[in-house]
């Protein structure tokens, strides 16, 4: 009998497969015929994380950022312009559908998919006959998320790590492999108009730009990375400039959201509904547009549709929110207020959700201690009058009641462990489990709970430094001891603890979360692995089992579910889940290496040999499915392809994770030779 190989931290997923049902949304469709627009090409830019006061057209004089300052002179720039959320996938949504997140329900990132009943504005350029193309720096925004809907090229391929170092994939890749790829596509387009977005995540944390924007701005690196992807843009907009000519091209620039920079006692984005992390850049250049327009007036991201919709000629779908900003352009009034949400707090952290009214002189934000700012005499937001103008506090309370209605329920979508181990790393916990959460306002305000934010940013985040893992986990668990239901502090203090080697101290800690009402899938699968490491394989499979209940998408713990079937003997468990995970997704090369060792246990050498194949060519960097298809071959007496299976696999491996294997190969092609 061959030698199979198994995956070390094989964990076990099962359930009724009748549980995993997953729910198929259906679109409602309010799709019409319209005119043709003008054929314009349209480039959309949008910048992660950028706050409008750090560009030189925003009067920020410490940083060059030569090339959005000169389209901000050769068209228009706004002032005063907000996203209704500070967090990437939500705001992204409101500048394709022209509608609030309670509106297209993207209300997160990570756990919402964009199923907009409207076109997005890719549906309607695409069904206008151009051609359309994306390319995103960020797995926030993969088209598993539907941001993909209307463009015929969507490139969300994220760089892969060297073998040995990690599995899948980063979460983020630079402007300049972004940008190479799209003036690679406008390269290859023949003249007929198109659409282009265009997607730069760099001036997120964390802040690390390139040589030599990180020593020109040392001290500084968050504006090293505005200005890094100022200097990729200004290719692209050459790019563009070569390919189509200047006054048959509209080119809009938005910042999603921006970032805190410890303002409020918030260093990055997402918790509160400060003009920090809500104010964005938004410049447009184009037929129609006047040059060195500067518009003073509150704009929102979702008036970007009917803005470009108008400059094409032609007329906003019904049910958009957004409202056209030509007006702006003669100097008339348009929307004066925009309604504002983040949902983070809650989803992320078990604190309450903020909803909110923005107008040009006044935020009010409905929050368990509610607040108002004079938007115009304390522009820092450092004074809340919420006791000093009962009148416009009732007046905006209605407002934002008409905006968002009584207690709203809203229900997450489940991603899997690889999607969450990259939202993870850029501090999104979202999507690990279905869950409902009531938004009521009620809750701990996120302003009570500033220490636990500066201990989470200290002991997390790569931006605060390095400290050694054991100074982490006495900073979280200071936090802990004041939050004990939050549960990022139990993700990233479990992480801790395992990379400390410290199981017991892990298998604690998420006792006292399910104690504590935590109930997410990540947490049962983890304590899973920790069953599994003391050998009791009867626990593990019914944490495994938990975990697949709360999250029957993810195939990665489903994986592990029938691994751990394999592992106790339970052979037709096993070959249901493995089967359940390649429904899900048949291009999920672990689950072919599953299925093979199934087959391996059924004494079916060629079926196996058949799965082991499947998973090799799927995935080539899968060292597992490579060195069981090199036994299978040896087994059979195939000699010249097992030696290339065995080589491969040592080409690849990593001494750490596979030493005593390694060993075992190298003596099994020795007695080969």
């Amino acid at each position: 009998m061959c030698h199979i190989f198994r995956r070390k931290h094989a964990a076990l997923l099962v359930l009724t497969l009748a549980s995993c049902q997953s729910s198929n949304h259906q679109t409602v469709s309010t799709r019409q015929d319209v005119p043709p627009l003008r054929p314009l090409n349209l480039l959309l830019v949008t910048i992660d994380t950028l706050r409008a006061d750090r560009l030189g057209c925003y009067g920020y004089s410490k940083i060059e950022t030569p090339n959005l300052d000169e389209l901000a002179k050769e068209g228009a720039l706004f002032e005063n312009a907000v996203t209704p959320t500070p967090l990437t996938a939500p705001s992204h949504a409101s500048i394709f559908t022209g509608l609030y997140p309670n509106a297209h329900k993207v209300r997160d990132t990570g756990g919402f998919i964009l199923h907009s009943p409207h076109q997005t504005l890719a549906e309607i350029l695409q069904h206008q006959g151009r051609d359309t193309a994306a390319f995103v720096g960020s797995s926030v925004l993969k088209k598993q998320f539907g941001f993909n809907a209307g463009f015929a090229v969507y490139d969300d391929e994220m760089p892969k790590p060297d073998p040995g170092k990690m599995a899948g994939e980063y979460a983020e890749r630079r402007a300049g492999a972004v940008v190479d790829r799209a003036i690679s596509w406008l390269g290859s387009q023949s003249g007929k108009p198109f659409f282009l977005w265009v997607h730069v995540f760099d001036p997120h944390s964390p802040y690390y730009p390139p040589a030599p924007f990180r020593e020109k701005y040392r001290g500084r690196l968050y504006d090293g990375e505005v200005a890094y992807t100022d200097q990729q843009l200004g290719r692209l907009f050459t790019a563009v400039a070569a390919k189509a000519p200047v006054g048959n091209t509209l080119i809009a620039v938005l910042s999603d959201h921006g970032e805190s920079l410890a303002e409020h006692g918030e260093y990055t984005h997402g918790v509160f509904l400060y003009d920090s992390t809500l104010r964005i850049a938004f410049l447009l250049r184009g037929p129609g547009v006047p040059a060195g327009l500067r518009v003073e007036a509150q704009v929102r991201t979702i008036d970007l549709l009917p803005t470009l919709l108008e400059l094409m000629g032609g007329k906003v779908p019904g049910g958009v929110q957004g409202t056209s900003l030509v007006p702006t352009f003669t100097g008339k009034p348009v929307a004066s207020w925009s309604y504002l949400e983040t949902l983070y707090p809650k989803i992320n952290l078990g604190w309450a959700e903020l909803r909110g009214i923005r107008t040009n002189l006044w935020k009010y934000i409905q929050v368990p201690k509610p607040e108002l700012y004079d938007l115009v005499k304390d522009p820092g937001e450092t004074t809340n009058v919420i006791g000093d103008h009962a009148a416009e506090v009732q007046r905006l309370k209605a407002n934002l009641m008409a905006a968002a209605g009584a207690v709203e329920k809203v229900q997450t979508t489940m991603v899997d462990q690889r999607t969450m181990a990259q939202l993870k790393s850029l501090g999104y916990l979202g999507g690990s489990s279905g869950r409902e959460y009531a938004l009521t306002g009620e809750g701990i305000d996120p302003k009570d709970r500033l220490d636990v934010l500066k201990l989470l940013y200290r002991a997390v985040s790569p931006d605060a430094g390095t400290p050694p893992s054991s100074q982490r986990i006495s900073i979280l668990r200071r936090a802990l001891a004041q939050d004990p239901a939050n549960p990022s502090i139990y993700y990233h203090l479990g992480d801790l603890y395992r990379g400390a080697a410290l199981p017991g101290e892990a298998m604690k800690l998420y006792q006292q979360a399910i104690r504590n009402g935590l109930g997410n899938a990540w947490l049962f699968s983890r304590l899973g692995y920790l069953y599994l490491q003391q050998g009791n394989k009867d626990e593990a499979v019914a944490s495994f089992e938990r975990a697949a209940q709360l999250n029957p998408s993810d195939t990665e713990s489903l994986n592990d579910l029938a691994m751990a079937y394999l592992e106790t003997g339970q052979l037709r468990d096993a070959e249901r889940v493995f089967k359940w995970s390649l429904s899900t997704d048949d291009k999920y090369a672990l689950a072919y290496n599953g299925m093979g060792l199934v087959f391996i246990q059924k004494q079916d050498m060629g079926e196996a040999r058949g799965y082991f194949e499947k998973a090799v060519q799927l995935d080539p960097d899968l060292l597992e499915a490579q060195l069981n298809l090199g036994r299978i071959y040896k087994t059979m007496g195939a000699t010249t392809r097992a030696r290339a299976c065995f080589e491969g696999f040592l080409a690849k491996a990593s001494p750490a994770e596979y030493g005593p294997v390694i060993s075992k190969v190298k003596a099994e092609l020795a007695d080969m030779r």
